[in-house]
């Protein structure tokens, strides 16, 4: 699935919706494919509304199999108003936290965080693990090719196999976080996004809004996300406050 936002926003009753553009396929139909791109969407957007075919075509590959892809719209609730807990009573005002975090997300400081902000009013959390480069994959990058002859001068496979460690890395420290989340009855979703933290979270900001974006780091002196002022970086692109907690090594 591909997402891009067309920055639409569209008012549905009393709410506030955005309207965003993806892309879902599948081998067996266009049914299949719609579902699977809600699916998809469903996985890290919230309060989705409705989702609309715009476009569709079938991609035939030179062996033969045939894939079924539509582009559909969706469109999500952005404001804070949500349906009370309690049956009866009034909806209510949550908070939006979006939370950053790779090699912290298992010290204590961010659950702290979190109980403090649940504790504080009706909050959700969006947790994003970019699955930031090991040392061994910078290694083996650097080494992917020869500038003068262009020629591939380490294994790719072996980078491959690198790369496919660290995503691993981060969908297990996701795990076990989102465990402790769940048993703590948080409202939360989350994701593992790309390498590179900034682009991680425009794209998550494409199709979401938040009050407030946490970033988790290490030190400054061991922090590659500190030493690209990421935190910098995100404040400037978008409006909305960034707190920075950093974790001892």
């Amino acid at each position: 699935m591909t997402t891009g936002s067309n920055n639409d926003s569209s008012a549905h009753g009393e709410h506030t919706y955005r309207v965003i553009r993806l892309v879902g396929s599948s081998p067996d139909s266009w049914e299949d494919a719609a579902r699977n791109g809600v699916v998809e969407a469903a996985k890290t957007i919230t309060h989705l509304e409705y989702a609309r075919v715009t476009d569709l075509d079938t991609v035939i590959r030179q062996s033969g199999d045939t894939f079924y892809r539509l582009e559909l719209e969706v469109a999500f609730q952005v404001d804070r108003s949500r349906p009370s807990p309690v049956r009866g009573e009034p909806d209510v005002t949550v908070k939006r936290y979006l939370i950053v975090a790779n090699e912290t997300l298992a010290r204590d400081k961010i659950p702290k965080l979190v109980a403090e902000r649940s504790a504080a009013g009706p909050a959700e959390f969006h947790i994003l693990v970019p699955a930031t480069r090991s040392r061994e994959t910078r290694q083996l990058t650097a080494m992917a090719g020869d500038p003068l002859s262009g020629y591939a001068v380490t294994d790719v496979v072996g980078l491959d196999e690198a790369i496919a460690r660290d995503r691993a890395s981060a969908d297990s420290r996701l795990s076990t976080f989102t465990e402790k989340l769940s048993e703590q009855g948080v409202d939360f979703s989350s994701e593992v996004g790309g390498p590179d933290p900034f682009q991680a979270i425009s794209q998550v900001m494409q199709r979401s809004s938040f009050d407030e974006i946490i970033i988790s780091t290490l030190p400054s002196s061991v922090s590659r996300w500190l030493r690209i002022d990421l935190p910098s970086r995100v404040r400037r692109a978008y409006s909305v406050p960034v707190v920075v907690v950093t974790v001892e090594a």
